[in-house]
């Protein structure tokens, strides 16, 4: 491994949402330059790119969480379902991923994301009895084995058993354990339509579901549509992003009244972390993501990563709320499916497209991108002046 070492004039070259630093790797026939610099998201990565959620997960606190003590009562960790119904303390990897990968998982992740359902157990099952009886068979050197399997599959469904209840899960659903987008998609629809209702501007190929389209329309994550225009709801999920979208994007903290937003804080020394932990998508090199590079792990040790990871911190920590704040309002308004329907014929659009036509300036350009811009909410690959400059010269 070729040793890398810095050239003898480190220049910080600073940008819009930029900073760069030259590098140069020693000992080659020709000298190799890197520069490592990131830039800053902008409101359509935080909303696209999933890795951009899970660091807001980590970076931001909340300051309006569910009281402690209801959390702490209601919520019942994966691994210790799993190693009940399966009578061990140390679940193997496998149970924990078959496990995960049912709909028995999923919604006990979904049943502890509310975090304030009570448990619904059958009538004469007492929790805290069965649990006294797995402790006093422990110290009398007896495993349990029986008492804390009936206990894992009790606490299980009782905590589905909630969700149903609250009309989130119907119960013919749980005659298999197959778990599907269309499911997923099914569950968040009936808890949230109301708070986010389907604005009807989507139509994915392969999927008449109201449910599943509203999922595409609002961009949880996995509900991206291909090329061919398809979503195919019938294929596995993966709903911690999903989950990670859900809460800081749409009001889904459940209250009495209904659903409100999660409010949060940048906790600063937890953004610094995020973006360290993210760092090989967040840096780039060369205009490369650092995690590309074969070189990758030797690079991660400059200091120059860690000045860069320190500035995109100290930048993000005071936009980062706003921004989010900024998604939440995007993710509310429908989608552009269809440039000729959705724009150049809209009603709402016709005199500006027609003024365009007319004159071709930036300005009516720009007035037309702007409209189009506070009615929906674009996709990363539609949001810009010259993507609508092309919609606006070629499609009639």
């Amino acid at each position: 491994m070729k040793k890398v070492v810095l050239t003898a004039a480190i220049a910080a070259v600073l940008s819009v949402g930029q900073i760069a630093y030259p590098i140069q790797e020693a000992g080659a026939a020709t000298a190799a330059s890197y520069r490592i610099a990131y830039k800053m998201p902008t409101v359509n990565t935080l909303e696209e790119k999933e890795f951009f959620h899970s660091l807001l997960k980590g970076a931001l606190k909340i300051k309006n969480p569910h009281p402690a003590s209801i959390l702490d009562k209601n919520r019942k960790s994966l691994t210790g379902i799993v190693g009940d119904i399966n009578g061990t303390d140390t679940p193997r990897g496998f149970m924990i991923d078959e496990f995960s990968d049912s709909k028995d998982g999923y919604l006990l992740t979904l049943y502890n994301e509310i975090g304030i359902l009570d448990p619904v157990y059958p009538q004469g099952y007492d929790p805290a009895a069965i649990s006294k009886q797995i402790a006093e068979q422990q110290a009398s050197g007896q495993w349990g084995g029986e008492l804390r399997q009936k206990r894992g599959e009790m606490e299980l469904k009782a905590r589905i058993n909630a969700l149903v209840q609250a009309g989130y899960v119907q119960p013919e659903e749980l005659k298999d354990q197959r778990l599907t987008k269309q499911f997923v998609a099914e569950t968040l629809y009936r808890m949230y339509k109301k708070a986010r209702p389907y604005k009807g501007s989507v139509a994915p190929k392969d999927s008449q579901s109201e449910a599943v389209r509203w999922a595409v329309e609002v961009g949880v994550p996995g509900f991206q549509v291909d090329a061919k225009g398809c979503v195919y709801p019938e294929s596995q999920p993966y709903y911690t992003n999903m989950l990670d979208f859900i809460q800081l994007f749409l009001p889904s903290k459940k209250t009495a009244a209904g659903w409100e937003y999660f409010q949060y804080e940048v906790n600063q020394d937890m953004l610094l972390e995020a973006v360290h932990n993210y760092s090989g998508e967040l840096l780039h090199v060369n205009n490369k993501p650092l995690s590309s590079l074969p070189n990758y792990v030797m690079l991660s040790d400059l200091p120059e990563k860690k000045k860069a990871e320190t500035q995109l911190s100290a930048t993000l920590a005071p936009k980062v709320i706003e921004m989010v704040e900024q998604v939440r309002r995007e993710v509310q308004k429908p989608r552009v499916w269809d440039w000729r329907t959705d724009v150049i014929r809209h009603p709402s659009f016709t005199k500006l497209v027609s003024e365009y036509r007319k004159t071709k300036s930036q300005k009516a350009l720009n007035q037309v991108y702007q409209t189009v811009k506070t009615r929906y909410n674009l996709f990363d690959r539609q949001d810009s002046p010259q993507v609508m400059k092309s919609v606006l010269d070629h499609i009639r």
